[in-house]
């Protein structure tokens, strides 16, 4: 799952568990997709739908870039003439509720630098070295501790166990859509007479929704938190 150490990211689109304690909903998006739709969750009080896309084309069970069996969502980060490229990845989060809400998501990325050596000699083959990717935090454009770009109208509070809390109350009995990622930086893969290098990003998320007037109780912050 997701766990950016950062936060270990893998927009894992994801099978949502919902986890009812009292009042809240945690959806643990480890996507469970829906034709025609991204990440679709329907509860009693809550119903989120998650919109992951790349060029402008949702995603659903049956694309090339959802790994059902680990249940992630596969970006490329180093080809931009690929489809599922990071400058290309749209996500977006519908959130309908009947009562006002408060939201903080969790996304969980990890990055997997592959490098391929060419020209080997077939008595001594060199295997693949594959190794993890870790980057510094950047200005406010991007997603913390990633080269994910948040969208303009992005508003959120990000905390130090990786959660982003979303600044502003979801109203009761309206569809509000959090335009979340949009596109996002190449990786600097090499590629020359020795080797070849391809990264990939695996993404994973955790929505989680509280009633509004409840967020210091389930989530433990501070009552001025949000002020």
């Amino acid at each position: 799952m997701i766990l950016v150490r950062r936060y270990h990211m893998i927009a894992s689109l994801v099978t949502f568990s919902l986890v009812f304690v009292m009042s809240i909903i945690t959806v643990y998006a480890y996507f469970q997709f829906q034709r025609e739709h991204g990440i679709l969750i329907s509860s009693g009080e809550y119903n989120i739908e998650l919109l992951v896309s790349f060029n402008d084309e949702v995603i659903d069970i049956e694309s090339p870039y959802y790994d059902a069996e680990k249940n992630i969502i596969i970006v490329n980060a180093f080809d931009e003439l690929s489809e599922n490229y990071i400058g290309n990845l749209k996500i977006d989060i519908a959130i309908t509720s009947k009562v006002a809400a408060r939201v903080r998501i969790k996304l969980q990325d990890e990055w997997e630098l592959t490098r391929t050596y060419l020209d080997q000699n077939p008595e001594y083959p060199i295997a693949p070295v594959i190794e993890n990717v870790y980057h510094t935090i950047k200005d406010s454009t991007y997603y913390p501790f990633s080269l994910f770009k948040v969208h303009p109208t992005f508003n959120a509070i990000y905390d130090l166990e990786g959660y982003t809390y979303i600044n502003q109350i979801i109203p009761k009995n309206q569809t509000t859509i959090i335009n979340f990622i949009d596109g996002g930086d190449s990786y600097p893969a090499r590629s020359n007479e020795v080797f070849d290098e391809e990264c990939y990003v695996h993404i994973d998320m955790i929505v989680d929704i509280v009633q509004a007037n409840r967020f210091v109780e389930k989530w433990g912050i501070d009552p001025q938190f949000f002020s």
